[in-house]
Protein backbone atom coordinates (compact mmCIF):
# COMPACT_ATOMS: atom_id res chain seq x y z
CA UNK A 1 0.00 0.00 0.00
CA UNK A 2 0.97 3.17 -1.10
CA UNK A 3 2.54 5.33 2.25
CA UNK A 4 0.64 9.07 0.94
CA UNK A 5 -2.78 6.78 0.72
CA UNK A 6 -2.00 5.35 4.08
CA UNK A 7 -2.04 8.72 5.71
CA UNK A 8 -4.83 9.90 3.36
CA UNK A 9 -7.03 7.23 4.97
CA UNK A 10 -5.66 8.09 8.74
CA UNK A 11 -6.63 11.85 8.15
CA UNK A 12 -10.02 10.96 6.98
CA UNK A 13 -10.51 8.26 9.61
CA UNK A 14 -9.58 10.68 12.26
CA UNK A 15 -11.77 13.66 10.94
CA UNK A 16 -14.89 11.09 11.14
CA UNK A 17 -14.23 9.24 14.46
CA UNK A 18 -15.62 12.55 16.53
CA UNK A 19 -19.05 12.25 14.94
CA UNK A 20 -21.54 9.52 15.75
CA UNK A 21 -22.00 7.53 12.56
CA UNK A 22 -24.39 5.25 13.27
CA UNK A 23 -26.59 7.69 14.91
CA UNK A 24 -26.61 9.68 11.73
CA UNK A 25 -27.49 6.83 9.74
CA UNK A 26 -30.31 5.57 12.06
CA UNK A 27 -31.73 8.46 12.99
CA UNK A 28 -31.59 9.30 8.96
CA UNK A 29 -30.20 13.27 10.17
CA UNK A 30 -28.89 14.99 7.51
CA UNK A 31 -25.08 15.64 6.48
CA UNK A 32 -24.23 18.65 8.11
CA UNK A 33 -21.13 17.84 9.88
CA UNK A 34 -19.94 16.50 6.47
CA UNK A 35 -21.30 19.63 4.44
CA UNK A 36 -20.19 21.86 6.89
CA UNK A 37 -16.84 20.75 6.45
CA UNK A 38 -16.51 20.60 2.36
CA UNK A 39 -17.56 24.12 2.96
CA UNK A 40 -14.46 24.99 4.85
CA UNK A 41 -12.13 22.64 2.75
CA UNK A 42 -13.47 24.47 -0.32
CA UNK A 43 -13.11 27.91 0.75
CA UNK A 44 -9.72 27.54 2.30
CA UNK A 45 -8.17 27.20 5.35
CA UNK A 46 -7.54 31.34 5.71
CA UNK A 47 -11.62 32.00 4.95
CA UNK A 48 -11.81 29.41 8.03
CA UNK A 49 -8.87 30.93 10.43
CA UNK A 50 -10.52 34.66 9.83
CA UNK A 51 -13.74 33.31 10.79
CA UNK A 52 -12.35 32.12 13.84
CA UNK A 53 -10.20 34.61 14.64
CA UNK A 54 -13.10 37.21 14.09
CA UNK A 55 -15.38 35.78 16.74
CA UNK A 56 -12.92 35.73 19.56
CA UNK A 57 -11.53 39.52 19.09
CA UNK A 58 -10.56 40.97 21.27
CA UNK A 59 -8.93 38.33 23.51
CA UNK A 60 -10.60 38.28 26.71
CA UNK A 61 -9.51 37.35 30.27
CA UNK A 62 -12.16 37.30 33.23
CA UNK A 63 -10.99 36.74 36.93
CA UNK A 64 -12.86 37.16 39.67
CA UNK A 65 -11.22 38.00 43.17
CA UNK A 66 -13.15 37.97 46.78
CA UNK A 67 -14.19 41.73 45.96
CA UNK A 68 -13.98 42.65 42.60
CA UNK A 69 -14.53 41.23 38.83
CA UNK A 70 -11.39 42.22 36.58
CA UNK A 71 -11.80 42.29 32.25
CA UNK A 72 -8.43 42.48 30.99
CA UNK A 73 -8.70 42.64 26.61
CA UNK A 74 -5.93 42.47 24.38
CA UNK A 75 -6.15 45.37 22.06
CA UNK A 76 -2.64 45.90 21.24
CA UNK A 77 -2.19 49.10 18.70
CA UNK A 78 -5.43 50.13 19.88
CA UNK A 79 -6.01 53.69 21.82
CA UNK A 80 -8.51 54.40 24.01
CA UNK A 81 -10.34 56.68 21.62
CA UNK A 82 -10.66 54.00 19.33
CA UNK A 83 -12.59 51.85 21.73
CA UNK A 84 -16.41 51.88 23.12
CA UNK A 85 -17.91 50.14 26.02
CA UNK A 86 -21.59 49.26 26.99
CA UNK A 87 -23.14 47.36 29.53
CA UNK A 88 -26.90 45.97 29.40
CA UNK A 89 -27.21 44.40 32.74
CA UNK A 90 -24.32 40.81 32.53
CA UNK A 91 -23.50 41.97 29.11
CA UNK A 92 -20.10 44.17 28.23
CA UNK A 93 -20.18 44.84 24.48
CA UNK A 94 -17.04 46.12 23.20
CA UNK A 95 -17.06 47.70 20.26
CA UNK A 96 -13.74 49.38 18.28
CA UNK A 97 -11.95 50.11 15.16
CA UNK A 98 -8.33 50.70 14.20
CA UNK A 99 -6.35 51.36 11.00
CA UNK A 100 -3.50 50.30 8.70
CA UNK A 101 -0.95 52.01 10.13
CA UNK A 102 0.73 52.75 6.76
CA UNK A 103 -1.14 53.83 3.76
CA UNK A 104 -0.45 53.81 0.50
CA UNK A 105 1.40 50.39 1.14
CA UNK A 106 1.05 46.72 -0.50
CA UNK A 107 0.51 44.31 2.30
CA UNK A 108 3.11 41.60 1.83
CA UNK A 109 1.80 40.18 5.26
CA UNK A 110 -1.60 41.13 7.44
CA UNK A 111 -1.42 38.78 10.48
CA UNK A 112 -2.80 41.72 12.92
CA UNK A 113 -6.08 42.81 12.70
CA UNK A 114 -7.86 46.07 11.21
CA UNK A 115 -10.95 47.53 11.19
CA UNK A 116 -14.04 47.92 12.95
CA UNK A 117 -14.57 44.85 15.59
CA UNK A 118 -17.66 43.95 18.13
CA UNK A 119 -17.64 41.61 21.14
CA UNK A 120 -20.41 40.86 23.86
CA UNK A 121 -18.47 39.34 26.59
CA UNK A 122 -21.14 37.90 29.57
CA UNK A 123 -20.40 38.68 32.78
CA UNK A 124 -20.12 36.71 35.64
CA UNK A 125 -21.97 38.56 37.54
CA UNK A 126 -24.36 41.97 36.58
CA UNK A 127 -23.27 45.85 37.68
CA UNK A 128 -24.33 48.96 36.93
CA UNK A 129 -22.37 51.16 34.42
CA UNK A 130 -21.60 53.68 37.17
CA UNK A 131 -19.72 51.12 39.04
CA UNK A 132 -17.48 49.75 36.07
CA UNK A 133 -13.93 51.57 35.79
CA UNK A 134 -12.15 50.82 32.73
CA UNK A 135 -8.03 51.68 32.34
CA UNK A 136 -5.85 51.65 28.90
CA UNK A 137 -2.58 50.03 30.03
CA UNK A 138 0.30 48.68 27.26
CA UNK A 139 -2.17 47.50 24.66
CA UNK A 140 -4.47 45.65 27.68
CA UNK A 141 -8.05 47.73 28.33
CA UNK A 142 -8.72 46.82 32.19
CA UNK A 143 -12.22 47.06 33.23
CA UNK A 144 -13.21 46.08 37.19
CA UNK A 145 -16.27 46.24 39.19
CA UNK A 146 -17.13 45.57 42.91
CA UNK A 147 -18.84 42.23 43.37
CA UNK A 148 -22.17 43.00 45.41
CA UNK A 149 -22.76 39.55 46.25
CA UNK A 150 -19.48 38.30 47.89
CA UNK A 151 -20.50 36.11 50.74
CA UNK A 152 -23.17 33.25 50.40
CA UNK A 153 -26.45 34.23 52.80
CA UNK A 154 -28.56 31.98 54.38
CA UNK A 155 -32.60 31.90 53.72
CA UNK A 156 -34.68 30.43 56.42
CA UNK A 157 -37.60 28.35 55.45
CA UNK A 158 -40.71 28.68 57.12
Amino acid sequence: MDLEKLKQWMEISQKYQNWNFWDMIFNQTPFEPLMKEQSHLSHGPQEKKSNARNSTFPIVDIYQTDTQIIVLLELPGYRKEDVSLSLSGNKLVVKGSCHLPIANAITIRNERRYGDFERLIELPEPTKSKDIHARFENGLLIVTYMRKYTNEEDIPIT
